[in-house]
């Protein structure tokens, strides 16, 4: 259920946030030595550990989880704190009392603590511990947590975005293929789509692709775009590369045949309502819905009967070669420099990222996908068809976030704002606007590193 975690409240989250990161300086305790790898003998360590988590079967998940470690290692003590941000997290190091470790919601951040050195360089650690990132870990999740080569942060547990099917709606409507481009899925939506008389729709063929929507902002960002946030030249694609406007495009096309009334209606109904009983997807009034993989856990608490699948994500027409791949982000696990207890930190982190025991108990209780190789290959919810396509998204090599930079999380706030203004018609000239963001974009990422 991580990725539902703070993104409803984002834009005010990015605002508060954005104050206090730039703020934000590494304490300079650099990175330590060498890993522990001597288990047997090691004195009594307390680590502190803070998580974004809050709600109460999250936390019950992951205190299980540092349970099932401390009772491993009985040496190793841990001290958990929920409820925490990004700007906390930042304000604690400004401080000098961070926490021994952070686990955020989301990697957009990571570049920028990296820069500044506010966490260490891991990699150290992970040769001493003899981990080798490139095959513990799918590709996907170690493009969101490196920087400039340096293994800022390690993944723990992934959010993969699929869309969501119900089948029986799909069979009345005749549809016996997925769709694989987004004509493919425009031309379902049609057939899926029911209104009555007076042009109410009754049956939603989607729910509608708004970015302010629950987590649909993942419809605009990421692998199945077809198009990288950035160039090799470290500038935004947003202007140059067209699959952009081609993606706005068809949102506004799906948008105006829903109809503006209706939809905001839609929004305003369901808006508080979309991890619930009263999901518009779990309650039948939507055939499709865009959505990450903790809602599966939802929809067996909530409507256990519901005859659904999940496919990967329709792609642009014109990157139709990369069908099959999607947005890959997750939660991120972190260690600032001015830890107090580095080495015992590093060994908390690398047991609950890298122990297949560990990270697929964890992923079972959080509905969540795991991160590395070895732990896809046994988790046993991998035998489900629904779950498969998430772990197949997240192996898929064409499947990334995006690319990370120092700006930290303003880079995706400004872009998700211009989505936001399209989408409720307060853009008229796309190809200006577009031009005129990716100077904003470029402007930020500059004056990050000056």
């Amino acid at each position: 259920m991580s990725s539902r975690r703070t993104k409803r409240a984002y834009m005010a989250l990015v605002m508060a946030g954005a104050l206090s990161l730039a703020a934000c300086t590494g304490t300079g305790g650099g990175t330590p030595g060498s890993a522990i790898t001597d288990t047997a003998n090691q004195p009594d360590t307390t680590i502190s550990v803070w998580v974004f988590n809050k709600l109460p079967s999250e936390v019950q998940a992951i205190q299980d989880s540092i349970d099932r470690l401390q009772a491993k290692y009985t040496w190793l003590h841990v001290d958990l704190v929920t409820d925490k941000d990004d700007s906390a997290f930042a304000q604690a190091v400004t401080a000098g009392i961070p926490p021994d470790v952070f686990v955020s919601p989301s990697p957009d951040n990571v570049a920028k603590f990296c820069y500044d050195e506010t966490v260490i360089d891991m990699n150290p650690m992970l040769q001493s511990a003899g981990v080798n990132v490139a095959t513990t870990w799918p590709a996907a999740t170690l493009a969101y947590t490196t920087y400039e080569g340096k293994q800022c942060a390690l993944p723990l547990l992934v959010d993969a975005h699929t869309l969501l099917y119900n089948k029986d709606m799909f069979a009345k409507a005749g549809i016996t293929e997925m769709p694989k481009t987004l004509s493919d899925l425009w031309a379902d939506i049609q057939k899926l789509t029911i209104k009555d008389a007076s042009g109410k729709i009754t049956q939603w063929g989607i729910t509608p692709p708004r970015s302010d929507y629950d987590s649909q902002y993942g419809w605009f960002i990421g692998g199945a775009v077809g198009a990288p946030f950035y160039d090799a030249n470290g500038k935004t694609t947003l202007s140059s590369d067209p699959t952009w406007a081609e993606l706005l495009n068809w949102q506004k096309k799906v948008l105006d045949y829903f109809g503006s009334k209706q939809v905001q209606d839609f929004v305003a109904t369901y808006g508080d309502h979309t991890d619930d009983a009263q999901n518009p997807f779990t309650s039948g009034k939507s055939a499709i819905e865009f959505d990450g993989e903790w809602h599966i856990g939802e929809i067996q608490q909530f409507s256990p009967s519901l005859n659904f699948g999940a496919m990967p994500m329709p792609v642009p027409d014109s990157r139709a070669d990369i069908y099959g791949a999607g947005n890959v982000a997750g939660n991120v696990v972190l260690i600032p420099s001015g830890s107090k207890n580095p080495q015992a930190a590093f060994f908390a982190v690398q047991q609950l990222t890298t122990d297949t025991e560990f990270i697929t108990t964890f992923a079972s209780a959080m509905a969540n996908v795991p991160t590395t190789f070895d732990s896809l290959a046994a988790w046993t919810e991998a035998s489900d068809p629904v779950w498969q396509v998430m772990i197949d998204q997240t192996k898929n090599p064409n499947s990334y976030y995006k690319t990370l930079t120092p700006v930290g999380e303003e880079d995706v706030d400004s872009w998700f704002s211009f989505v936001n203004k399209w989408e409720t018609g307060q853009v008229s000239d796309l190809a200006g606007g577009l031009s005129a963001l990716a100077s904003q974009i470029d402007d930020l990422n500059t004056q990050a590193v000056s």
